[in-house]
Formats: structure tokens, C-alpha cells, sequence
């Protein structure tokens, strides 16, 4: 074995990775196995749509929004790597894909590591940056941000993260908008590259069958700056709703509802966060999930079909749980999925047990993919949390855990809902 990382085993499922981290501090996982043909391979900033302000030099630096998602469309414009090119002839697929709080970059493969990982890493280590070929881009974006423009889904969401919050950019859409895009250009791309595109602000996670040594060297020669990312700034928002309800008319078929409610506190311990995101899925679960009782009778009512979804978000500086469904009776879908969340959580442990084994065999399903393998390993390095904890903390959650989750979340003026009518 490599001693140029620290190996660790799940003792339950049995699966193995690989902890290093280069001179230059890029925090690197391998998870090697051969149970599969394919490879993928990821790497990782923390850099999303929501970061949109940091100090450099002693002053602050604001950015329009869209930033992140404009950066992401440019490092793949690179003149010299010709990067969907260079993959498709090796048969690999290259893509990549900016959240709110993070951009990420992968490749999935079945043959060429080191020819696929040289080039990955060599596209985030480099921005060619052009006033031409900005500007060429600005079209491109536009087109897409028009398109999401006509999903009533899309829409009604960030109506939603609007009622919820006042200023924190969560409420702007990741992409920007197709005013506040204009407002991107070399030297604000250049600044927030230089800013948060730094090892000490990523992480690689690599897995399938590969081997370990030759990551951590491609890693190593990787040209991406060593340091840390500046601290992004951005308004705490932890007040109570801005709006309570919303309304949007478009051409759809039939109405969308979306209603939930917003966190009044953050976390900043990481592995508590990530157990509170877990207790809250538990609860949302036992109440809407595929064999709960409530959903039965709402769906036996006509107010709610198989659309019904219940999911929360969560993050350093925002979270929010969001139940979205199509309804022919909008209003009165809007009041009684609202009551569902209102009432006593009633969770027992019996139920509480149920959720546990459904969860814990979709976790052990996510190593049945390499791609789901790579994507968990670099999310957790990203964050510096331990791998293979998962099943831990699902056995330690506890009924009163759940219960005193409902209770913080589902405050009255926590409370936000949109609908989509049909125009």
C-alpha cells in the first residue's frame, strides 16, 4: 500500500478510500476497487452562485451574480486543450456543474486515467480569458437563462427562496440573470478565479478501478495555486420570511404548488450540520414518503398526485425544506400539505426504524455506481468530514431528535408558498 495516504474501510459495507493531500494542500480521495469497469473523477470549489462578495487587498470585492456559472462556461472554452474533443476521442464524458455553494468538474471513463485526470485537472488550472471570448459567451448564457426562464418548476422554486429571504443571494437564480450577466468581464471573471480556483479550496475524489500512486502524482503536478479561498461575505438573513405567499401565472397544464420554511440558525460545526440535514430528511420522510399515512390521504382527496416531493437544502449560510407537487386545487393543496407540516410530529420509534433501514439501503445502493462514489468522497473531503459515517449517525438518531426538529424548523413565520396557475 501507498504510504502517501492514510487508508480507511467502512467495517459495514466494506468499502475502502484513500486520504492525501498534496504539498500544495488539494485534499485528495481515491477510492480503488474493481468491481467496476468505469472511473470517475472529480474535483471540487467551494465556489458557488451565493458567493458574491469577499475582501482582497483590504477592500471589498462584489460580483453580479452569475459569476460562478459564467467561470464554469469559460475554463471549458480553453483554445489549447479543446477539452470535449480530447475526452470523446478516448471515449470519456467530461462535464461540470455550479450549485450554490460549490462548482464541480468530472470525467467518467473506462479506459486513459492519466491522459482523462491530466486534462481535467489542466482545464481548472488555467483561465483563458479574452475580452473576445467573453463576450461570445455572454450569448450563450443568455440563451440558456432564457430557457430556464419558461420551467414553471424553475420559476416557482425561486419565487419561493424569494419569499423566503430578503437579501441572501440563495433567492438569485444560479445562473445569474440576463441583466446581471452584462455585468461580467475579464477582470471580474480573472478576480474571482484568482480568488477561490486554489487548493487549499478543492478537493479530488477519484474511483474505480485506478491506481492510487498515479493520482497523487498527476495531483501533485497539478498547476492549480496553493492557498486558501477568501472568506466569502454575504448577509446572514436569518429573520423571518420576506413574504408569506406568491403567486405567478404561466402556460402550463395544470397549477404547481411549492410551500416550506426556512432555517433561523446555522451551524457552523460540520458534522452536526450534516446531521441535522439528515434528522430533517427523517422527518420529511415519515410524513410525506412513499408509504406514509398523510400522503395516502391526500392523495385519496385529489389534492396531491405522485409529483408530491419533499427535499431539503442545506448549506453553511442557508437552509430550507421545500414540498412541490402539481394540484387542480392549488389553494386548498397549499393548506392542507401546510397542516401535514404544522401538526405534532407523532413519530414513534417504530417509524422512526422504517426510515432508518430505507435510508440506510439507499446508502449502500450509492456504491453500486462509481460516479455516486466519487461524488460523496469529494464532497466529504471538501468539507473535512470523515468518510463512512453515514451509518453511524443514522443509528444515533433519535425520536426526540426528530421531534425537536419539527419544532425548530416549522415556525409560523418561517412559513413561505407559491403558486403556479395556469395562464
Amino acid at each position: 500500500m501507498s504510504d502517501r495516504f492514510e487508508h480507511l474501510e467502512d467495517p459495514v459495507v466494506g468499502e475502502r478510500v484513500q486520504l492525501g493531500e498534496t504539498s500544495k494542500g488539494l485534499k485528495i480521495r481515491v477510492a480503488p476497487t474493481d468491481r467496476f469497469r468505469e472511473m470517475s473523477a472529480m474535483i471540487t470549489f467551494r465556489y458557488g452562485s451565493t458567493d458574491l462578495g469577499f475582501d482582497v487587498a483590504g477592500s471589498r470585492h462584489s460580483s453580479p451574480e452569475g459569476v460562478a456559472h459564467y467561470l464554469e462556461h469559460k475554463l471549458f472554452e480553453d483554445d489549447e486543450l479543446h477539452v470535449f474533443e480530447r475526452f470523446g476521442q478516448r471515449g470519456a464524458q467530461v462535464n461540470a456543474m455550479t450549485g450554490f455553494g460549490r462548482t464541480t468538474y468530472y470525467f467518467n471513463a473506462t479506459t486513459s486515467l492519466e491522459e482523462n485526470l491530466q486534462d481535467l485537472l489542466h482545464l481548472v488550472s488555467n483561465a483563458h480569458l479574452t475580452d473576445e471570448n467573453v463576450e461570445k459567451e455572454r450569448g450563450i448564457i443568455a440563451q440558456e437563462l432564457r430557457m430556464y426562464e419558461d420551467s414553471p418548476e424553475y420559476r416557482g422554486f425561486f419565487d419561493l427562496l424569494r419569499c423566503f429571504y430578503r437579501e441572501h443571494p440563495v433567492r438569485n437564480p444560479v445562473g445569474g440573470t440576463v441583466e446581471s450577466i452584462q455585468g461580467i468581464d475579464v477582470a471580474e471573471l480573472t478576480a474571482c478565479y484568482d480568488a477561490y480556483y486554489r487548493c487549499g479550496n478543492a478537493a479530488l475524489a477519484v474511483a474505480g478501478p485506478v491506481d492510487s500512486d498515479a493520482v497523487f502524482e498527476l495531483a501533485e503536478a497539478c498547476a492549480l495555486r496553493a492557498g486558501e479561498a477568501p472568506v466569502s461575505r454575504c448577509p446572514e438573513d436569518l429573520g423571518p420570511v420576506q413574504a408569506t405567499s406568491h403567486e405567478r401565472a404561466m402556460e402550463i397544464a395544470r397549477p404547481r404548488v411549492l410551500l416550506g420554511f426556512k432555517e433561523r440558525s446555522l451551524v457552523e460545526d460540520v458534522s452536526a450540520r450534516v446531521t441535522r440535514d439528515l434528522v430533517t430528511r427523517i422527518w420529511l420522510d415519515h410524513v410525506f414518503g412513499a408509504a406514509s399515512d398523510v400522503r395516502e390521504e391526500l392523495h385519496r382527496k385529489g389534492l396531491v398526485d405522485d409529483s408530491l416531493s419533499a427535499s431539503y437544502t442545506g448549506d453553511r449560510a442557508f437552509g430550507f425544506a421545500v414540498l412541490a407537487c402539481e394540484s387542480d386545487e392549488p389553494d386548498r393543496a397549499v393548506d392542507a400539505l401546510r397542516g401535514a407540516l404544522k401538526a405534532p410530529c407523532t413519530i414513534e420509534e417504530s417509524d422512526l426504524e422504517r426510515v432508518r433501514r430505507k435510508m440506510l439501503g439507499r446508502y449502500v445502493r450509492t456504491f453500486e455506481s462509481v460516479q455516486p462514489v466519487a461524488m460523496g468522497h469529494g464532497d466529504e473531503a471538501l468539507e473535512g468530514l470523515a468518510p463512512f459515517g453515514a451509518v453511524e449517525r443514522m443509528r444515533s438518531v433519535t425520536v426526540d431528535d426528530v421531534r425537536a426538529r419539527h419544532a425548530e424548523l416549522c415556525r409560523d413565520d418561517s412559513f413561505a408558498s407559491v403558486v403556479v396557475r395556469a395562464d
